[in-house]
């Protein structure tokens, strides 16, 4: 483009869109809006001046934030409204501009969600692609999950209209954080997307956000001095483009870094007012805010303030608490409940919720989140001292003690440590070999626990058909609803599960009137199958199922991928990653259809399935067993046929295996699919792959090679 001339405001204001949407630098489009209304309002040019005064606001809510820069932009928007024709696009979008902002400021949507609608009966997709953006930015509380979701969805329709790439990209953008903040096991695959199009041409602003959350997702894995350095580089971007959020997201990474070192423990207050939290406005830091504050009373040991926190973050327990665009992630709400349940004295529920972080932690692969929910859940074992619970809290502080030195975490102090562990030793790990893990997390009864005596051993199956076990003889449970009541009580086992929430699980919105009596009618079955009518009890409210430390063939997969994940033996890590993968027997929960419930459920389980085959890989390249590998990820790419990492496995252990035709033939049909799928090419380091492969390039035959691209 050429160089606009100082008096012409119309050049000017194209000078100011070019950099906001083709090449996303921030600044350099605030400088070119500010002189187009300067010169527009010289000369008395009014269209001119509301497109400077549109432009001004930038690409993102709030975006003017330096010393009363958002308001002057404010009053150069509301100026220029009163100068235009009500009926022009102008004016439609500066009125979602405008309502925007002030919704942002009050912590709302109510203004640009009417304004939306007006969007909606207009002819011009542009103006509607502004307002769904503006919406989206003023809806980031996880209360208002689906609502972003649905105009995500809208947006990248939209964009098809527009043809303006920034539209796609911002779609593309907005579906990625939607995934991750909902804790979605498809979220890294639709960032995939979004970088595999800016590698193709790079958007500054967008580009910065989502390298905001690789630094987000290099916590997650665990590689905290990397992420140290990704957030240094991302800063660096930001401050390029000029985003407003460079300093304060840096300043949040380093901050979720350190919480995962152990390094921020000065930074909890010393006394906690006495605010209502319950006033607190939604935004996109609340989550995280609420876990301070339930640390802090923790630390303090406040119930009343931990009682209110646990009241309000309750409804979000299946959450991730992220910060923002994704940009930081604390692992799941359940730890936030838990340790909230500890400081309120009730250990019986803190055990259940900081199982299930325990779980969620691991679902996300945010292993510095999962080392923490153990360590917490050795110290809420401690702290209940039931029968049984010695030995567990042993194990999981050992399990603990190992994540934290491989990922250089130093865990806050726990209470009578020194009685939790007397055993443990420098040298000794908890995977010394697959023949010789805890009797207790084996699945055989734990001699610490006196029910293991006079109970036989039941476990609830829920990786394939849902039933049990007794002594391991399988037992057939009859009837969908009894499944799904089993199912549900299986997957908060040890915790009470409320009536209400069950009869809304198994017969959502249809239920008849007599649901809470046809439930009991279905736990009396239970029990009868079951064989022992205590592991199914009636509590305060709802029921409780108790079968001790292993109470699901999927706690018993997860000890063992734990145990896998922790070991540095190849041959231990495969050991163990195919005794869980073993346990499948089809898909998760397969005879129960219908509630939302059952889905949620089995995409997390999927996740975690589909990261420990990619985990098995990993160690069978380290082997050498190529022939295997190509056995195991060839149906896998057939359920997931947009999944990169899958088929750069296979693709580099067809070579290995001296195929290399079949090898590029395997690049070619994802090229092909990705092309007609999502418009896409290959990411670069699959390219990079396959020119390595043409070449015989000599880096493929080494062993650690599939290492290098992670």
């Amino acid at each position: 483009m050429r160089e606009a001339t100082p008096d012409d405001p119309s050049e000017l204001v194209g000078r100011g869109n070019y950099e906001l949407h083709e090449t996303g630098d921030l600044r350099a489009a605030r400088g070119w809006f500010e002189r187009a209304y300067r010169a527009a309002d010289r000369v008395g040019d009014w269209e001119a001046l509301a497109a400077a005064a549109l432009g001004l606001g930038g690409f993102w809510v709030q975006e003017q934030r330096e010393a009363g820069a958002g308001t002057r932009a404010l009053a150069c928007q509301r100026r220029a409204l009163t100068l235009v024709d009500q009926e022009s696009e102008l004016a439609a979008r500066l009125r979602a501009r405008i309502a925007a902002e002030e919704d942002y400021l009050a912590g709302q949507h109510v203004r640009v969600m009417k304004v939306l609608e007006e969007a909606r009966g207009r002819a011009d997709p542009e103006t509607l692609a502004i307002t769904l953006t503006l919406a989206h930015h003023c809806a980031l509380a996880p209360e208002h999950a689906m609502l972003r979701t649905a105009l995500a969805e809208e947006l990248l329709i939209t964009a098809v209209r527009t043809g303006r790439r920034t539209d796609w990209l911002m779609g593309m953008l907005c579906h990625a954080v939607d995934l991750f903040l909902d804790g979605h096991p498809h979220a890294g695959r639709s960032l995939a997307k979004l970088r595999a199009a800016l590698e193709e041409k790079d958007h500054q602003a967008i580009g910065y956000v989502a390298s905001a959350i690789t630094v987000m997702l290099a916590t997650r894995a665990g590689e905290l001095d990397r992420a140290e350095a990704l957030a240094l580089d991302c800063l660096r971007r930001g401050e390029i483009c000029g985003d407003p959020d460079a300093a304060g997201w840096y300043r949040s990474q380093l901050l979720a870094i350190r919480w995962f070192q152990g390094r921020v423990g000065e930074l909890l207050p010393t006394r906690l007012g006495r605010g209502d939290l319950a006033r607190l406005p939604g935004s996109s830091t609340w989550l995280v805010t609420m876990y301070g504050v339930v640390q802090a009373a923790s630390q303090l040991a406040d119930a009343e303030t931990a009682a209110t926190a646990y009241e309000l973050l309750r409804p979000h327990q299946r959450l991730p608490m992220m910060t923002s665009l994704a940009v930081t992630c604390f692992g799941s709400v359940q730890q936030a409940l838990g340790i909230a349940a500890l400081t309120m004295g009730d250990p019986d529920r803190g055990v259940a919720h900081l199982r299930l972080a325990v779980r969620e932690n691991l679902a996300l692969a945010h292993w510095p989140a999962h080392c923490l929910s153990r360590h917490a859940l050795a110290r809420a074992l401690r702290a209940r001292g039931a029968e049984g619970d010695l030995a567990t809290s042993r194990l999981e502080q050992a399990g603990a003690d190992d994540e934290a030195k491989r990922f250089g975490m130093e865990l806050p102090p726990a209470e009578a440590r020194s009685d939790a562990r007397p055993e443990a030793r420098s040298d000794a790990r908890p995977d010394a070999r697959p023949d010789a893990r805890p009797e207790a997390q084996a699945g055989r009864p734990d001699p610490n626990d006196a029910r293991g005596s006079d109970r036989p051993d039941i476990r609830v199956r829920l990786l394939g058909p849902v039933d049990l076990t007794v002594d391991g003889v399988p037992r057939e449970v009859s009837g969908v609803r009894r499944k799904t009541v089993l199912a549900v009580l299986a997957f908060h086992a040890g915790e009470i599960v409320g009536t209400d929430r069950l009869v809304d699980i198994v017969w959502g919105e249809q239920a008849p009137r007599t649901a809470a009596n046809t439930l009991q009618s279905h736990v009396s079955f239970l029990r009868r199958v079951v064989g022992v009518p205590s592991a199914i009890q009636a509590r305060s409210g709802g029921y409780l199922l108790d079968l001790g430390a292993e109470p699901t063939d999927l706690v018993t997969a997860e000890g063992l991928i734990q145990r896998g994940l922790q070991s540095a033996d190849p041959r231990q890590i495969s050991q163990y990653l195919q005794q869980a993968l073993a346990l499948w027997r089809g898909r998760p929960l397969l005879d129960i259809t219908g509630p939302a419930w059952v889905e949620d459920q089995t995409q997390q389980i999927d996740q975690l399935l589909l990261n420990t085959y990619k985990s098995l890989a990993q160690a069978r390249f380290q082997l050498g067993q190529h022939t295997q590998l190509v056995k195991e990820l060839t149906p896998l790419i057939r359920e997931h046929p947009l999944d990169e990492k899958l088929h750069e496995y296979l693709i580099l252990a067809l070579y290995r295996e001296g195929l290399q035709s079949r090898a590029l033939e395997a690049y070619e049909r994802l090229r092909s699919t990705l092309r007609r799928d999502l418009g896409i090419e290959p990411s670069r380091r699959l390219r990079d792959l396959y020119t390595a492969i043409l070449r015989q390039d000599d880096v493929l035959g080494r062993r650690e090679y599939h290492r290098l691209s992670d």
